[in-house]
């Protein structure tokens, strides 16, 4: 039976990571349906999920470089398990102001906030340290097989989310995040790294994040691959935040039927990281490239069909579709970063492409601030954020056409 696994979970040390990770993911997904669902039941306006995507964005931009310095400084497991246990403790805040009905909605900005900083310093730890749990021939395979685990957990984590927050309500989902940390924490400080990478001896964290960019600024394929990720989050992946006022506003379903919506993203987002699990992707500037042109094509059409016909099904066809076009842009980046990256400077450069992930927080504030700008100018109820999605899909069909076409810096990935 071994030989039918990704080449990475051959490694026990791996493999327990993996499953730890499972219980992390899962966590995190549900606190994303959470303050997402719960900014929307206080304040019903597209600007409010908008903000929010502000406040869940900036702190981990303002500070994940620098906590990329810090993990190539310090003790990457420390750093990961203090930021873990720091989350938990939030989580169980957050549930606990929810069920006193203590909450305004602006206070789950500043819980986002807060979540975000301290993801600024726990994921450039946790994604340098799992390459230390492989040998390099397997590095490939553990890329996908890592993202794997965030894929998955959004298949199914909307779903739990919906349906707790539907039958238990919201405060008793955030518990349970909560524990699924400490799960993981356990699990997480069971492995044991292959070899110790060697950390900076001078300097200090930010000169050491200045170092970092001069890096990342004389390796052109890198430069290019982080640049177009700061792009692609912008445009392409904010409607993952807007569900909940799609769902709702346009499509009429609850949370169940917002949680099926973001299921089949996940679902979507998962089948790469299944395809390409055994020993990663070959072509990484092809499956750069069409990724961005289908992730534009097929957001345009998600956008034009919710607003002619508000059907559910077809809706829920196309977002898995989307899902597997954004899960193959980040398996095809991330795999060529981590084979491609000075062991050096991993923590950094990991750092920075981390930082582009919080672009999709901060895409749904375009999006929602423009989609009711829209609704005011064009005298429409609600479908303004679908047009804002659709002038997104048009910038990231453009851009994959024009990569594939006329930069050559791919082609040495």
């Amino acid at each position: 039976m071994m030989k039918f696994l990704p080449e990475a979970l051959r490694s026990r040390h791996f493999k327990i990571y993996f499953i730890g990770n499972i219980f992390s993911y899962h966590a995190v997904q549900i606190f994303i349906f959470a303050e997402s669902w719960i900014v929307h039941e206080l304040n019903k306006t597209p600007e409010a999920l908008g903000m929010l995507g502000l406040y869940a964005s900036l702190p981990t931009i303002i500070f994940n470089v620098f906590g990329g310095a810090v993990a190539d400084r310090f003790n990457k497991k420390l750093l990961v398990s203090m930021s873990q246990i720091f989350q938990a403790i939030i989580f169980i805040i957050f549930a606990y102001s929810y069920a006193n009905g203590h909450l305004e909605y602006w206070h789950v900005y500043i819980i986002a906030a807060i979540i975000s900083f301290s993801t600024a310093f726990e994921l450039p730890a946790k994604m340098s340290y799992f390459p230390s749990l492989l040998d390099r021939t397997n590095l490939s395979s553990g890329v996908v097989v890592d993202l794997f685990a965030w894929q998955g957990t959004r298949v199914i984590a909307p779903l739990i989310a919906g349906f707790i927050f539907a039958v238990y309500g919201g405060s008793f989902a955030l518990l349970c995040s909560s524990l699924l940390i400490l799960i993981f924490i356990i699990l997480f400080n069971t492995t044991k790294p292959l070899y110790n990478p060697k950390k900076p001896i001078d300097g200090n964290p930010i000169s050491d994040a200045f170092d970092g960019l001069k890096y990342i600024y004389q390796n052109k394929p890198m430069l290019v691959l982080l640049s177009l990720s700061f792009l692609v989050y912008l445009s392409g992946y904010a409607y993952l935040n807007m569900l909940p006022y799609i769902g709702v506003q346009i499509f009429k379903v609850g949370s169940k039927g917002t949680g099926l919506l973001m299921t089949a993203a996940g679902i979507g987002s998962v089948l790469p990281t299944i395809i390409f699990a055994k020993s990663g992707i070959p072509n990484k500037r092809l499956g750069v490239c069409l990724s961005m042109l289908f992730s534009g094509f097929f957001l345009i059409l998600f956008a034009g069909s919710s607003i002619l016909y508000q059907y559910i099904p077809l809706a829920a066809i196309i977002i898995l579709i989307i899902g597997f076009a954004n899960s193959l842009y980040a398996t095809s980046v991330m795999s060529a970063i981590q084979i491609h990256v000075s062991e050096e400077f991993r923590g950094r450069v990991v750092g920075i492409f981390i930082m582009s992930f919080s672009f999709m927080s901060l895409g749904s504030l375009w999006v929602g601030t423009l989609g009711g700008f829209l609704d005011k100018v064009l005298l429409t109820e609600h479908f303004g954020v679908l047009i804002s999605l659709m002038f997104g899909g048009v910038i990231l069909l453009f851009a994959g056409i024009i990569m594939y076409l006329f930069n050559t810096s791919l082609k040495k990935i």
